[in-house]
């Protein structure tokens, strides 16, 4: 039996969604620890067998959230095998090559990664036509079932093999892209009418890019967004959008 540990960010819910699928493969034969990154992840990584490491993809690289938190603990006693994922919705670039590299730093090997098509929490809301940005790739747990035994597989041999993720290519033809989307931040706006003043935006926001106004109101700090939208696609009452004008008529539905 070995002790696993699940480390994972969820902007709007998918890496979540991955990451308790994966604990619900391992759980049989295996003590399993799932636990948020947002929640500063107070368990000692020293005390298990194996990682698992999940992050969404913003912009082809892993969250800050997942690179902060890697960037604060100090390396390991002994050098621990993982598994590192992400969620895309188009292309992942070098997300998991990035996180790799950071790991072994920490004295954390890869051992395995993979990716999952998840939904778009930006593609959804900018692009709301297109059904793939709602929905999760075909046989996905299919396919997490796959990696769960492949991993455990890796973890019986005397010594597994650790590695970079290789570069691709692909990413050149990401560039642009990727260029765009850390130099534009969208504003959220805010449509006073719906808000009831909550302040679940406020709360669950993981990056600290919203406050309350004297009005008690919900202000928007764009530099602090790292555009996971969370605040949007939770909104119990639809009450921030993209766009001054409207607000979105299609939501991402399961919650973080």
């Amino acid at each position: 039996m070995k002790k696993i540990l699940i480390l994972y960010f969820s902007g709007v819910g998918s890496t979540k969604e991955v990451a308790k699928l994966m604990a619900s493969c391992l759980v049989p034969n295996n003590k399993i620890q799932l636990s948020s990154l947002e929640n500063n992840a107070k368990l000692d990584p020293n005390d298990y067998n194996a990682l698992i490491i999940g992050t969404p993809v913003y912009h082809g690289a892993p969250s800050n959230v997942v690179t902060d938190y890697f960037d604060s603990i100090n390396p390991l006693i002994k050098e621990i095998p993982a598994f590192i994922f992400n969620t895309r919705a188009t292309w992942s670039s070098h997300t998991n090559r990035i996180l790799a590299k950071q790991l072994k730093k920490k004295n954390i090997m890869t051992i395995m990664d993979s990716e999952y098509r998840s939904p778009a929490s930006d593609g959804s809301l900018i692009l709301p036509v297109f059904k793939r940005f709602f929905d999760f790739e075909k046989e996905l747990q299919k396919k997490i079932i796959l990696d769960c035994s492949l991993f455990l597989k890796l973890l019986q041999q005397d010594a597994p093999v650790g590695y970079i993720p290789r570069f691709r290519f692909s990413s050149i033809l990401n560039a642009p892209n990727k260029l765009a989307g850390q130099l534009i931040t969208f504003t959220v706006h805010l449509h006073s009418e719906k808000c009831i003043k909550c302040n679940k935006c406020i709360k669950n926001c993981p990056h600290k890019a919203l406050k309350k106004a004297p009005t008690h109101y919900p202000v928007f700090i764009k530099k602090n967004c790292e555009n996971c939208y969370r605040c949007i696609h939770h909104c119990p009452m639809k009450a921030l959008s993209l766009c001054k004008r409207h607000t979105p008529e299609k939501l991402l539905s399961f919650k973080d």
